[in-house]
């Protein structure tokens, strides 16, 4: 009876370890800086991308109070490319606030250049929007796949 019971105790611990191990919520810690800086270098871009200041990175995103930190590059307005990386006060902000503000950001775009810029909303459609723990990124250019094999190197 002993054995009974232990077994059926591995067997629950067992079932918990591998249940956590897959919840999908582990805590990631990535260099925002790195990241972006990256994105920026790993991607050929149409137009040269600049890192925005504190300032004007509040007024493209309303994420004052929801982030810790934040990294974004941008072109001259000549093309949509852009890179945004947020490190959230925690993932239930990054995945139910700032990603929701991230992916709205992404549809305002979509309509300025359709008139502005046709050519841009292909791009802008096939953006990349990650949520990963704590962080959010953005990354808008020519090549989603590239972009897509950088953040699978930061965001494990």
């Amino acid at each position: 009876m002993k054995n009974w019971i232990k077994t059926i105790a591995a067997s629950a611990a067992a079932c918990l370890l591998f249940a956590a191990c897959g919840s999908g919520d582990q805590e990631i810690t990535v260099d925002i800086d790195a990241l972006a800086g990256a994105l920026n270098t790993g991607i050929a871009y149409e137009d040269p991308l600049e890192k925005l200041d504190d300032g004007m990175v509040g007024m493209l995103y309303a994420v004052d109070g929801l982030v810790t930190g934040s990294v974004v590059y941008m072109g001259s307005g000549a093309t949509a490319e852009e890179i945004a990386v947020f490190a959230c006060n925690d993932a239930n902000t990054a995945k139910n606030e700032v990603r929701p503000i991230v992916e709205e950001h992404v549809e305002d775009q979509i309509e300025s250049f359709r008139d502005y810029v046709p050519g841009e909303v292909t791009k802008l459609e096939q953006a990349v929007i990650r949520q990963a723990g704590s962080y959010v990124v953005l990354s808008v250019s020519n090549d989603p796949d590239a972009a897509n094999s950088i953040l699978d190197e930061y965001l494990k």
